[in-house]
């Protein structure tokens, strides 16, 4: 019997998100009130999502950590990763 060497993307996209953030951040010199208010957003969205009928983004903790830190553009990531089959999370 052969181990299978799996990646999970999860991980690797909060802390993708978590650089994209963190560089916007810096570079256009937002405040952490903003970037909390998009976080929140984000998280809204995610759960408003379940009642699409053709998108079933699951609601855990790789999916939660990517729309609170991504926001809206984190939302957006998911959704099309769903449509595009991805649905491992």
């Amino acid at each position: 019997m052969t181990k299978t060497n799996t990646v999970y993307m999860g991980p690797i996209l909060v802390l993708v998100l978590l650089a994209i953030v963190i560089v916007v951040g810096i570079n256009h010199g937002g405040s952490l009130t903003a970037l909390l208010i998009n976080g929140v957003i984000g998280i809204i969205i995610l759960m408003l999502l379940n009642y699409l009928p053709k998108i079933e983004v699951p609601i855990n903790i790789w999916t939660f950590l990517i729309a609170a830190i991504g926001g809206l553009l984190g939302v957006a990531i998911l959704v099309i990763l769903n449509l595009m089959g991805y649905k491992e999370w």
